[in-house]
């Protein structure tokens, strides 16, 4: 006979002999979720009838799967970074997360986490604490990697598991996803959500004036990220990383995101190899298409709107041009539509090797409104960041950093030398002198610095009451500050 599905007519004793049978094969750790749907679909019957033993195990053992594969390898990150205030140096303490991502103790993180530390602390899952040391760190990803002191990991015989890392290539939107870390300090924390976009894009932001997120787009999970949570790691139900953990909206509820792993993955080699990660610049600023490939009278949004060029830069010195649209780069398509197209394609610039030639295919909008193509070579150079490491010019009572090119480009300068001041104790003779942050110092005593090296060298050749006659750049005019240790 055929009982019509959801009849309820189905044998007891038949219904009981498929409740023992799935029972058993969940002995066999099979998913409860999908033996429960085939025995509804054959059987007939109600969610009701399910066996208790299935109704307890619930959904949750993929989460309890990926959880144990994990969980042993995230670390709390306990550093000590040094600031500055008022040009004197402050340390202070910062917390955030990580994983072990191998046998040698290397263990992944966030560059705002571990990038400028001077100390940090690595407490495992077992609650033991080890020193570490950084290894590298990258900005533009926001990536850092350090390592645990392994001899003396291998003195207290501590033992410890690391992760295996997924493909985030493979992520879909809707896949269940967990953040594990240590959130505001407390011990180790798991979130659950789901995948709510793979493609996420970011202008070009900062952290702490370090440029950040150029390069790639962002996984967007649900999965609540708190500040601690950083630099932990963004797992899949079968216990395999697949980003980490950066950032958190404060104005949303649960929008958080994280690096995806495989962007990661291109940078680890570097890091452990130079401690950095060197790419190529050539000095323009992209701007998607969009609705201008109607204006541009282009077809299939064809390239990529050059959106301004950066002043004696190399796309500069080769004649390329604001409103220029960037068809190819190497034989490369360069199509962008829209923003989350964006970072494969500076991505793909700066990947190529510093100081090659690089052939670049530019369609120029004429008066006409007719385009012509037009083919470029230019000499690529090495990218440089905005920031440069601060330093202490004790007698003068100020922190400076070096002057970098990308710097004077931001605020739209001209390329000059010189060094930069970030703060001026008050008291100080530079304070007296009446020198201010942002001044940019140029000449001592005749003499033209070009860097915080050659500085500290002038200023430790001059007498401890000697004087001095600083002349440095403010706005757009030159100032001659007379330092001297006399208050007269």
């Amino acid at each position: 006979m055929i009982y019509p599905q959801g009849s309820g007519n189905f044998p007891s004793v038949v219904k009981k002999s498929i409740g023992k049978l799935l029972c058993r094969i969940h002995a066999f750790r099979f998913v409860p979720i999908v033996l429960l749907l085939l025995s509804t679909a054959l059987a007939g019957c109600s969610i009701t009838s399910v066996p208790p033993c299935l109704v307890s195990a619930g959904p949750s053992f993929p989460v309890r799967y990926a959880l144990a594969r994990v969980s042993p390898a995230v670390v709390r990150i306990d550093v000590v970074m040094r600031s500055f205030q008022d040009g004197l140096p402050v340390s202070f303490r910062a917390i955030g997360s990580g994983v072990i991502i191998d046998s040698k103790g290397h263990i992944l993180t966030n560059f705002h986490v571990a990038g400028r530390a001077r100390h940090i602390m690595v407490t495992l899952a077992d609650q033991r604490q080890v020193h570490a040391r950084l290894v590298g760190a990258d900005h533009w990803t926001d990536l850092a990697l350090v390592q645990m002191n392994m001899k003396e990991v291998r003195a207290r015989h501590i033992h410890f598991r690391w992760a295996a890392l997924g493909n985030s290539r493979s992520v879909r939107l809707g896949q269940t996803v967990m953040a594990i870390g240590t959130p505001y300090g407390l011990s180790r924390t798991v979130t659950l959500g789901i995948i709510s976009n793979t493609d996420r894009f970011f202008s070009a932001s900062t952290i702490d004036g370090y440029e950040t997120g150029w390069f790639n787009n962002w996984l967007q999970t649900d999965a609540a990220i708190n500040p601690g949570n950083s630099g932990g790691p963004l797992i899949n139900l079968r216990g395999q990383v697949i980003g980490i953990n950066t950032r958190g909206d404060p104005d949303a509820n649960n929008l958080g995101f994280a690096i995806p792993i495989n962007v990661a993955r291109r940078v680890i080699p570097s890091l452990l190899a130079k401690g950095k990660v060197l790419r190529s610049y050539i000095g323009v600023r992209l701007q998607p298409l969009r609705d201008l490939g109607t204006f541009y009278h282009l077809s299939n949004s064809r390239g990529v709107l050059i959106r301004s060029v950066d002043p004696n830069s190399p796309a500069s010195k080769a004649g390329i041009q604001p409103q220029d649209v960037l068809v190819s780069v190497n034989g490369h398509p360069t199509n962008c539509r829209f923003p989350e197209q964006l970072a494969p394609i500076l991505r793909f610039i700066s990947d190529q090797p510093i100081g090659s030639t690089l052939v670049l295919k530019i369609d120029r909008p004429s008066g006409s409104g007719a385009m012509n193509s037009m083919t470029f070579h230019l000499v690529s150079q090495r990218l440089r960041s905005a920031v440069s490491p601060q330093h202490q010019i004790t007698a003068w009572g100020i922190a400076v950093r070096d002057l970098t090119p990308a710097y004077l480009r931001q605020r739209r300068m001209k390329l000059i030398k010189g060094v930069l001041v970030t703060g001026v104790r008050p008291g100080s003779i530079a304070d007296r002198a009446g020198m201010q942050p942002d001044d940019i110092i140029r000449r001592v005593n005749g003499v033209a610095v070009d860097s915080v090296r050659q500085l500290k060298t002038i200023v430790g050749k001059l007498g401890p009451k000697a004087a001095a006659a600083v002349v440095v750049k403010r706005g757009r005019s030159e100032h001659t500050l007379v330092l001297s240790h006399h208050r007269d």
